[in-house]
């Protein structure tokens, strides 16, 4: 099978306040900035370019929810993380709007919303 032309994923995340978000996706998550385009935008990264997070300030955003499903998914997004208890107890102590750990098939994760109640997974 030949390379994939692809590598990596460029995500946009509607926020209402930039300068607020752009403190949480570093402080909570560890973002680095990458670049600046104030006041409209900033672009952080994960991971060495491979997972940029376009950080758009945004006006009436509305949380869309996902849909309803059998495989018991409620967000679009997840992050793995190589210990899920350790990266649970390092964003309650940042304060981070965390749900609690739960199991499923195998893994085990917890949810996490930012401060426009945009919402990820977070799982093994």
């Amino acid at each position: 099978m030949s390379q994939s032309p692809f590598f990596g994923v460029g995500i946009f995340v509607p926020v209402s306040d930039l300068k607020r978000s752009t403190e949480w996706y570093t402080r909570m998550l560890g973002f680095e900035i990458r670049h600046k385009d104030e006041p409209n935008a900033t672009v952080t990264m994960m991971n060495d370019n491979k997972i940029i997070f376009c950080l758009v300030r945004s006006y009436n955003i509305e949380q869309k929810p996902f849909p309803k499903n059998d495989y018991g998914v409620g967000q679009y997004f997840n992050f793995h993380a190589y210990d899920v208890e350790s990266a649970y107890n390092l964003l309650r102590q940042r304060g981070a709007d965390v749900g609690e750990i739960e199991e499923f098939d195998g893994m085990r994760g917890f949810s996490i919303q930012d401060p426009d109640g945009n919402r990820y997974g977070v799982v093994n």
